[in-house]
C-alpha cells in the first residue's frame, strides 16, 4: 500500500528544495514540493513568504484550523513575523509539535544546508498559529490508519499463534 506521506519524508529527509528557483532554500518550497508531489496541486509559483500561503488561491480549498485538532500530513503555519514559517506535521508527542521542515534555524537561511536542511524538529504545540488540511490529507491519514489496523491484525495473529504453541508445549 502506497504511503505518500512516509515515502516524500524519506525521500527528501537531509536533503533541499528550491521548488521555485527564487530566493534559495527556503520553508516555502518544501510546501509547495509537498502540494505538488503529496497532494497533487500541481506546479505552484506565486508564493514566496509562509505567512501568505493561507490566503494564496492554492490553498483556498483547504480548511483552516486552530493548533488543537492536528493530524501528521497537517500543514502548520506560524504567521506572526515577516515572513512566517510553515512545515508538515510528522508527529505529536508530550504537549511538542515534530514539524518536517526547511530553513529552520534562521542562520544562513537560504543555503539549505546544515540546520536549514529538510529535517524533523520540535515545537512547543502552540509556536504555530494555522493549519490548513484538505481532503487528501484526510484520506492519505485513512489509508495510514488501515496500514497500521492490518499491521496489529497481523502481529495480534502471530502473537495468538505463539501463545497457542507454548502452551502446547506445557502439557
Amino acid at each position: 500500500m502506497i504511503r505518500p506521506y512516509k515515502e516524500f519524508k524519506e525521500k527528501w529527509i537531509w536533503k533541499r528544495i528550491d521548488y521555485d528557483k527564487c530566493y534559495g532554500y527556503q520553508c516555502v518550497d518544501l510546501i509547495k514540493q509537498y502540494a505538488d508531489e503529496v497532494l497533487w496541486l500541481g506546479k505552484i509559483w506565486a508564493i514566496w513568504n509562509a505567512n501568505k500561503v493561507q490566503n494564496s488561491s492554492t490553498f483556498k480549498s483547504f480548511s483552516k484550523l486552530g493548533v488543537k485538532n492536528l493530524i501528521q500530513w497537517d500543514i502548520i503555519i506560524r504567521t506572526r513575523w515577516t515572513y512566517g514559517h510553515i512545515a508538515i506535521v510528522d508527529h505529536i508527542r508530550d504537549w511538542k509539535v515534530y514539524v518536517l521542515e526547511q530553513n529552520g534555524s534562521w542562520k544562513n537561511s537560504w543555503s539549505g544546508l546544515w540546520d536549514n536542511a529538510i529535517r524533523v524538529k520540535d515545537y512547543s504545540i502552540n509556536w504555530f498559529d494555522t493549519i490548513l488540511r484538505n481532503k487528501m490529507i484526510i484520506e492519505n491519514y485513512n489509508n495510514e490508519i488501515k496500514i497500521v489496523n492490518e499491521k496489529i491484525k497481523e502481529y495480534n495473529e502471530k502473537i495468538k499463534v505463539t501463545k497457542e504453541y507454548g502452551e502446547s508445549l506445557k502439557k
